[in-house]
């Protein structure tokens, strides 16, 4: 299943048309676009792969029922022929589509399912007298280069009906801000429409005609922008387009009263709301089925069709099993009240500007409860603004803008009486679109997962080699563990995980793939079973599939996958392993691990490694391995927080289009084996002096290293000094030079490298000080210095000046 979601704030403030990437996820194969970019559902329909390194396809990957793809037909390495046949019954509207390879598979591209016939636009149509001569009830795809307009043109009577849409940005290739006029016989502009709410940027209207005479519909940018691929689907004919509808939800399958709003033409219509939306949940050891908790609130879309046809689009509506209260005007005050029961959600409309609508629940049991507002996030234009209030009519609390324009507030209902709910637009503007529906309901532990990193929802396990995704889990008003539950591994496949602790976020799944596991795909359901006492919280895969970004990361379209796109592909021309270290790394040090590649004969490219995930507390570096070597150093160092333990670590390797991951490897981490307590001494230049380090002994080791002082400043040396495990006290001489630097000098610690199974462990600890004057001048050197008794010798030495007593 997928789901649309965009950014609106996002959309008006970029400028520029902005391509997404490829990234560095998808293994070999990359997609830029499909054409068309839609077809008929009933029909089989040619489909041209746009991308590179697609010479070795063996299918496409679907997200939702209803295409399959036969004929597969390489062109050459970027352009792929496919053959789609599209089911009668296929839901209308964008899908998901990736083209899979024997190398990989590709990100996501959007194909968009329609119910009439579709053709593409012929040039020239770019002015009124060149309007290309359209048929009423059919599809038409075209593309608007910058400063580009392309002209339609149809016959309609005085009283006809005319409904458009137009798929632009909803298309998912570049930002295309679409907009629509409707010129009348004479050239009058009869409609303008840009940016229909339910509709992100991309535009829709319905018309009745006043006039007979052949009109033009203009598409074109808004601000007149364009580009190669600012592709668009523009519908027109007959069909129902409702704008809007109200309720926005009801009780899952069951039937429900539907007002269309924003066709005239359409009469309030009996539908059949969707049944729960997760798939069941399997068995799991250790867990009573009965104690899991399956999510009961869902957004899902709902196709319209009446006996005139198929919006081309669907709508989105809410399946909750509580009770629906419509309003009842006039409630615009909190005297006046609609009552209704809750839990349970209230519907209405803001049908003018300045219009407040106000809902009233009593005998509310004692708890807290998320009353949530949902409009923009249905297609509504309304930007609410939540206010609940106690029974004394003094306000509980409120909000604006929670969940992008939409309002959440959590209310803890702890008195009895009549609490009262009121909702309004933010800019006070109202009108018959301007629909709502306002859920109250008891808190309780959810659950989503998410993966990490991971822009285009793929994964690609070449045979003979592993590769991993780092799964988060989202909670709410719970933070035990979360067990995972994988279905749809391909056969040969494996993987391996952890539960994601208490308090902890994520944890990497590492896949591995036989090597003669079948080149195949899978969609990969990933569900977590969170702990919540003596009950499990389910929650399945929400993955978002970005498909248009722009500055500075942020998302302008994407849409939402239940399940993630997994292949396996046949081997990469390379391995690579890290060398097993046979000595453990102890807290707050670092040092070099060897990874060694296994090249094909002939394979020479560089190969760049670095560490996608790391236990807590371990830091790595990245390496590249030239083309005529085998074997690199990449560094590690591990901290405190990595704990007195086992860890398993692995490196990810990419070179010409291919990214997999290394086998596992043990590393093992350790407090330090002793400490080194240095002192704070004083001296003066180039007087020499002695630094006496105590050694704290913790853990035994054997042999004879050197130790060193490490962070002595220029000009201030010592020598390395002999110890053992029995050691217990270092004596250090220190050489002050002439010219050595005045002042403090900090952080100056112990080092010893203690050598296990060939490999140095080292140990590094302290925090002493070292500081240098510069010697007194001779008028206070000789009332610092002591008066020599008459009959004691002079030594034999140079005058020296200085604030330190001779010994």
């Amino acid at each position: 299943m997928t789901r649309i979601i965009a950014s609106r704030a996002a959309l008006l403030l970029l400028t520029a048309a902005l391509l997404l990437t490829e990234a560095a996820f998808a293994s070999n194969p990359a997609l830029s676009t499909i054409l068309p970019r839609g077809g008929q559902r009933g029909t089989e329909q040619v489909v041209t792969f746009h991308g590179g390194r697609l010479s070795d396809a063996v299918d496409v990957y679907f997200h939702s029922p209803g295409i399959t793809a036969s004929d597969i037909a390489v062109q050459d390495d970027g352009h792929v022929n496919v053959k789609f046949t599209i089911a009668p019954d296929c839901p209308v509207g964008p899908q998901l589509v990736r083209m899979r390879t024997r190398t990989g598979i590709t990100s996501a591209v959007v194909f968009s399912v329609g119910n009439l016939p579709q053709h593409n636009e012929t040039e020239p149509n770019s002015r009124l007298d060149e309007a290309e001569a359209l048929a009423l009830n059919s599809t038409v795809e075209g593309v608007i280069p910058s400063e580009d307009v392309d002209y339609y043109s149809f016959d309609l009577k005085t009283g006809d009906r005319l409904a458009v849409e137009v798929e632009a940005i909803r298309l998912g290739g570049m930002l295309f801000d679409p907009k629509l006029r409707l010129f009348g016989p004479e050239g009058h502009e009869r409609v303008s429409e840009d940016d229909t709410a339910m509709m992100l940027q991309d535009a829709a209207f319905v018309y009745t005609a006043i006039e007979d005479g052949t009109h033009r519909l203009a598409v074109s940018e808004a601000s007149y922008g364009g580009g190669g691929s600012a592709y668009y689907r523009l519908h027109v004919g007959t069909f129902p387009r409702p704008l809007m509808e109200s309720p926005l939800g009801g009780k899952p399958a069951s039937d429900l009263e539907v007002r269309w709003i924003g066709d005239p033409a359409l009469a309030a219509q009996t539908v059949t709301t969707p049944g729960p939306a997760m798939a069941p949940v399997p068995a799991v050891d250790g867990i009573d089925p009965a104690a899991i908790l399956i999510p009961d609130n869902y957004t899902q879309p709902i196709v319209m069709a009446s006996d005139t046809g198929v919006a081309p689009t669907q709508l989105n509506i809410r399946t909750v099993d509580v009770p629906v209260t419509a309003e009842v005007e006039p409630n615009n005050e909190l005297a006046a009240a609609t009552l209704a029961p809750a839990p349970g959600a209230f519907e209405g409309v803001i049908q003018e500007p300045g219009d407040v609508d106000v809902f009233a629940v009593e005998g509310l049991p004692h708890g807290n409860y998320d009353v949530r507002v949902w409009a923009r996030e249905l297609g509504s234009p309304l930007d609410s603004v939540l206010n609940v209030y106690k029974p004394d009519n003094s306000g509980l609390g409120g909000n604006d803008d929670a969940v992008g324009a939409d309002s959440v507030f959590r209310a803890t209902i702890d008195q009895d009486g009549r609490y009262t709910i009121r909702v309004t637009d933010h800019l006070s503007r109202g009108g018959e679109k301007f629909a709502y529906r306002i859920e109250m309901l008891p808190v309780k532990p959810k659950l989503q997962m998410s993966v990490l990193n991971n822009r285009p929802g793929n994964v690609t396990i070449h045979d003979g080699a592993s590769n991993f995704i780092l799964v988060s889990a989202g909670r709410q008003d719970f933070n035990e563990e979360v067990r995972l539950v994988l279905e749809g591994l391909p056969e040969g496949v494996t993987a391996e995980y952890d539960p994601i602790p208490t308090g902890g976020t994520s944890t990497p799944i590492y896949f591995t793939a036989a090597p003669e596991a079948p080149v195949a795909q899978s969609a990969l359901r990933i569900l977590g079973l969170g702990q919540t006492g003596e009950q499990w919280t389910a929650g399945d895969l929400n993955q978002e599939i970005r498909l248009i970004t722009g500055n500075n990361d942020t998302t302008f379209y994407a849409m939402q996958a239940d399940r993630l796109a997994l292949a396996v592909a046949d081997a990469p021309p390379f391995r690579v392993h890290i060398v097993p270290p046979q000595a453990p790394f102890v807290h707050g040090t670092g040092r070099a691990l060897k990874v060694e590649v296994e090249r094909n004969e002939g394979f020479a490219d560089e190969i760049a490694l670095s560490f996608p995930w790391l236990p807590g507390g371990l830091k790595g570096g990245t390496a590249k391995i030239p083309g005529d070597q085998n074997s690199v150093d990449i560094w590690m160092e591990a901290a405190g927080a990595a704990g007195e333990q086992t860890h398993q670590i692995f490196v990810q390797a990419e070179s010409a289009g291919y990214t997999f991951c290394s086998p596992k490897v043990p590393l093992e981490t350790q407090a330090q084996w002793l400490a080194f307590n240095v002192p704070a001494i004083e001296t003066e230049l180039g007087k020499n002096t002695e630094l006496v380090v105590t050694v704290e002994q913790r853990t035994a080791w054997e042999g004879t290293f050197n130790a060193q002082l490490i962070s002595l400043p220029r000009g201030i040396t010592s020598e390395p000094q002999p110890m053992t495990k029995d050691t217990t006290e270092l004596n250090f001489p220190i050489t002050v030079a002439a010219d050595a630097p005045v002042g403090k000098h900090e952080r100056i610690a112990g080092d010893v490298y203690i050598e296990v199974n060939g490999e140095p462990v080292r140990q590094a600890s302290g925090s002493g000080q070292i500081t240098v004057y510069e010697p007194l001048p001779a008028e206070l050197q000789a009332q610092a210095a002591p008066e020599a008794k008459a009959d004691e010798p002079k030594p034999d030495e140079p005058e020296r000046k200085t604030r330190f007593p001779k010994s």
